[in-house]
């Protein structure tokens, strides 16, 4: 298995401001996009450099809300502390900000021709999947159900039960390995994605 392929350890950094509800916390909102660190000293880093602003707004990549409650040097400083440790909830009135650096196993999204044997189309083949297409320039277009079945991949394309697709050497395959493969062909998009448990 090719190391693009395999699944490999990092860390997630996970930050929300939840709201007091009838039977507990509830998520108000997610501050921070979905983040992946090389090791929990940069995970945590990040959440210092976060910390270290006025307020603890959303990021704008995720969403526009605003934090509710600006945090005391001492809040951040009890948060960081307990983030350090894995979890962290730290009450403030009615609102409560969460924290985490969880270890978790990703494949990351990779690029390669479909000449080169590594690229993700090869990481499918022979499972079950299914074949959309949607339009480039229709951005309100729905994807198009093309064909499902085992892929077959060969010099020249791929196959998709009897669907035949020809695939430039070229053509730059983007995708998560044994899960998903896209690629684009003069107009039109096509997304494959696996049946099967990777």
């Amino acid at each position: 298995m090719y190391p693009e392929w395999r699944k490999r350890r990092f860390f997630e950094l996970h930050l929300a401001w939840l709201v007091q509800g009838p039977k507990g916390y509830d998520l108000l909102f997610k501050i921070n996009p979905y983040s992946l660190y090389a090791t929990r000293e940069e995970a945590l880093e990040a959440a210092r450099a976060l910390l270290e602003k006025e307020r603890l707004d959303q990021d704008e990549r995720v969403g526009r809300n605003k934090a509710p409650i600006l945090l005391s040097e001492e809040d951040k400083s009890r948060f960081l502390l307990l983030l350090e440790r894995g979890k962290a909830l730290l009450p403030l009135d009615r609102y409560a900000l969460l924290g985490e650096v969880a270890e978790v196993e990703e494949r990351l999204l990779f690029r390669a021709p479909f000449a080169d044997p590594k690229n993700a189309l090869k990481s499918l083949e022979g499972k079950r999947v299914r074949l959309h297409a949607t339009p480039l320039n229709d951005p309100e277009a729905e994807s198009a159900l093309l064909a499902e079945g085992p892929l077959a991949v060969d010099g020249e394309g791929i196959a998709v039960g009897s669907f035949r697709l020809p695939v430039p050497p070229e053509t730059p395959i983007e995708g998560l390995a044994l899960e998903e493969a896209f690629f684009v062909l003069g107009e039109t998009r096509y997304y494959l994605y696996s049946l099967e448990a990777a």
